[in-house]
């Protein structure tokens, strides 16, 4: 119950925020969203028992030395916190705060980023929060969310050309988890020239390059991610289970109706060339077009799961589009009809299976 009231209170905050009080000003709008930023920091701070690392992460606090293990990985940005927490004895539930205050800045900078760019930040947060399951991950995965909440802002500064004022993001976002090199593959596809049938001939073929990619996993992995390849053999060579697949084809009506409508050259109103909207949309959904169908590898080899969910953040984009479309023509059966589709699996999980990251426990009562 926690997590939807907390969806529809800060949802409704920020619809309420944008459209009456039109604040550009970046110091002003930081204290307008203090209180729903507190909101979403907090829940994961005072988080307890959630996830399978939940006592792992805890006990690091009485046995320090075992940190050495993520020094030894290059994963300061962890490991320095955790010194931190512990030489100041902050006690064993700090690291949580620490790493949820992270994650709260960089993601809510991140919607002032978009909210900047003329983007309605009601709509993308509730996209975010029933899609896309970062809020809830960031709980159990501390240090692989680290880095992953990074990736939209590097995505957000490429659309705008700035490479090398990019880099600093990239190097924290690999030292909190050095998965996170994952995010260079933004790089190579900030290069791809943006045309509306290039990005859904990729979208539509892709599957099939990812089925024949699936036999030559064992060689790519071997060659250029050589420590990832204990997870060939590992727990994590298992391939995830069809309803996990299912999770993620859920929402295909929703990107081929986006299609549908993106083809048509009919854009929404703020779909301007050279405009910011414009090029964080556009981008946004180019990495959401090349990174969708990689649950396909994850049904023989289950860690490309997680691969694929440092990318899902940009699943928002092609659904904002659709969204803004259906509220600009004012189509309001479509655009509600939309919002309940969303919530749907999303009410599935937290209310009535709840379970791992999706059925919360706070510290303060255990």
């Amino acid at each position: 119950m926690i997590y939807l009231l907390l969806l529809f209170c800060i949802s409704y905050y920020l619809y309420c925020e944008e459209k009456f009080s039109h604040i550009t000003k970046m110091h002003l709008l930081v204290i307008v969203w203090l209180p729903v930023f507190f909101l979403f920091f907090i829940i994961p701070a005072m988080q307890y028992g959630i996830g399978t690392d939940y006592f792992t992460y805890k006990n690091y606090y009485s046995h320090p030395e075992l940190l050495e293990l993520y020094y030894n990985k290059g994963e300061y940005l962890f490991y320095y916190l955790y010194r931190f927490a512990i030489e100041n004895n902050l006690g064993e539930q700090s690291i949580f705060y620490f790493v949820s205050l992270h994650n709260s800045i960089i993601i809510f900078y991140t919607f002032y980023k978009l909210r900047k760019a003329g983007i309605n930040i009601a709509i993308i947060f509730y996209i975010f929060f029933t899609v896309t399951g970062i809020y809830h991950n960031q709980m159990n995965g501390l240090r692989a969310y680290m880095g992953v909440v990074y990736f939209p802002l590097i995505a957000l500064m490429l659309s705008e050309s700035k490479y090398i004022k990019s880099l600093p993001l990239l190097f924290i976002s690999i030292i909190s988890h050095f998965s996170s090199v994952m995010a260079l593959l933004i790089y190579l596809m900030s290069l791809i020239r943006r045309n509306n049938y290039l990005v859904c001939l990729v979208f539509l073929l892709s599957p099939i390059a990812f089925i024949t990619f699936i036999k030559v996993v064992p060689y790519v992995v071997e060659l250029l991610f050589s420590r990832y390849s204990h997870y060939l053999t590992g727990g994590y060579s298992k391939g995830v289970s069809i309803i996990n697949l299912f999770s993620k084809l859920y929402y295909l009506p929703l990107f081929l109706m986006f299609f549908f409508i993106y083809l048509k050259r009919q854009p929404i109103s703020k779909f301007l060339p050279g405009s910011k909207y414009r090029n964080y949309l556009e981008f946004g959904i180019i990495i959401w077009a090349f990174t969708y169908w990689t649950i396909i590898l994850s049904l023989q080899y289950g860690f490309f799961f997680r691969a694929q969910s440092a990318f899902i953040f940009f699943y928002v984009f092609p659904i904002y589009y659709l969204l803004e479309y259906f509220r600009e023509r004012r189509f309001k059966y479509h655009f509600v009809f939309t919002l309940l589709y969303l919530l749907f699996p999303y009410f599935i999980k937290v209310m009535l299976f709840a379970k791992g990251e999706y059925l919360y426990n706070n510290y303060l009562f255990n």
